[in-house]
């Protein structure tokens, strides 16, 4: 019999490289293991970088209550009717910069947008080899958001656009780095990192400046009425960060960033060992966890 944890907890885990595995999929222990967790009374959800169609098909079977924080924490949205009840959009200005100093360097831009009825994701006819992979993955899926659109500029002076991705090769990133945080000092937030699928690229990531987990983690306490409960962040890598100083406690599994896992205040296995689930359960004092 699983014991009911004494304390109200509000568990807020990434996704890639915490909860799924290196193949990018949540393994059936994972998933069996977050249902007993919600049904043992831990307020289960999930802060990623992923959009909210990604979530949905990678979380299939996962009986999670909670709105998800998604993109970042560029929005907050009901998982099940895709309901957005929070939205971090860049202004226009930055995100036409952005999109025009991205296409110069050619990392193929992306803009993830919401036009007001719908979530969009536009991209161009001929694409570098990891933004081509990016979009052939969502194809996969059968995102209904892709537009290919090749008036990128127009399209960022016309939407409400919540993220801008590029890649480029590992070599060229540092002058791309430069150049963004130059121009768009105080008006974006910029993420960069190897690509954890794609080998020898960087992938750039651009939001709103609050569209960061640490930011989106109180407002999610807010709307669903659990501000003062007890917060664990789990997360590897450096966007994980604001979230691991939004919680009282933070899991890093054992393949994370070097300064994520000097930020937790545990450590995990790894991820392809389903590290950050047996910690959960352990945590959550449920019988059967290894």
């Amino acid at each position: 019999m699983d014991y009911v944890i004494e304390a109200p907890l509000v568990c807020v885990c990434d996704l890639d490289g915490t909860l799924l595995r290196s193949d990018a999929t949540l393994s059936g222990f994972a998933r069996d293991g977050l249902n007993r967790l919600i049904n043992a009374g831990v307020h289960v959800t999930v802060a990623s970088g992923r959009s909210l169609q990604a979530m949905r098909a990678l979380l299939n079977g996962v009986e999670l209550g909670l709105p998800v924080i998604g993109l970042n924490g560029a929005l907050i949205s009901e998982l099940d009717t895709g309901r957005h009840l929070l939205i971090r959009a860049l202004e226009s200005t930055p995100a036409r910069a952005a999109v025009a100093i991205l296409a110069a360097h050619g990392a193929s831009p992306l803009i993830t947008s919401w036009d007001g009825t719908q979530d969009r994701v536009h991209h161009v006819k001929t694409m570098n080899a990891a933004s081509d992979w990016w979009v052939a993955e969502k194809r996969e899926y059968g995102d209904p958001r892709l537009r290919l659109s090749e008036d990128l500029e127009g399209v960022a002076g016309q939407e409400d656009v919540v993220l801008i991705t590029g890649f480029v090769p590992d070599q060229a990133a540092e002058r791309l780095l430069e150049q963004l945080r130059a121009e768009l000092a105080g008006a974006a937030i910029i993420h960069a990192g190897q690509h954890i699928y794609c080998t020898g690229w960087t992938e750039f990531q651009i939001q709103h400046p609050q569209a960061d987990k640490g930011h989106a983690v109180p407002h999610l306490l807010e709307l669903t009425g659990l501000r003062g409960s007890t917060v664990l962040a789990c997360g590897d890598h450096l966007n994980d960060l604001g979230m691991f100083a939004a919680a009282d406690e933070s899991i890093a599994p054992a393949n994370a960033h070097a300064s994520v896992l000097a930020a937790a205040t545990a450590t995990a296995a790894s991820n392809d060992e389903d590290g950050v689930i047996h910690w959960l359960l352990r945590r959550a004092r449920l019988i059967g966890a290894s």
